[in-house]
């Protein structure tokens, strides 16, 4: 099976990573796909199983997609890229997202 999915950024800061920022800056990317304000997330790491928030997460981003890797770790948590074919969301590299409860809604 081949993906058109983009090759996540390096985190050794090799010639295929960007900047690397926290989570946040992340946000409104990931937030257009979930329907909600991913800061209130709690994300599980697939391989370390460190849980941190949303914006502990170190981002790399200005590439074809957004990476986001455990601050731990250093391992692929989640990416998300826009292509042609529509918006592609990987979340594999993660065990568990915790979504806080809206007020008024529990």
């Amino acid at each position: 099976m081949t993906s058109d999915f983009p090759t996540p950024a390096a985190p050794d800061g090799g010639a295929e990573s960007a900047a690397v920022l926290d989570g946040n800056a992340a946000a409104g990317e990931f937030s257009g796909i979930l329907a909600s304000d991913p800061t209130d997330v709690s994300v599980r790491c697939g391989s370390c199983g460190v849980a941190q928030a949303f914006g502990q997460l170190q981002a790399y981003m200005g590439g074809p997609g957004t990476v986001l890797r455990c601050r731990e770790c250093a391992a692929m948590v989640a990416r998300v890229a826009r292509t042609p074919r529509g918006t592609w969301l990987d979340i594999s590299g993660s065990s568990s997202w915790l979504f806080s409860p809206t007020p008024g809604l529990a």
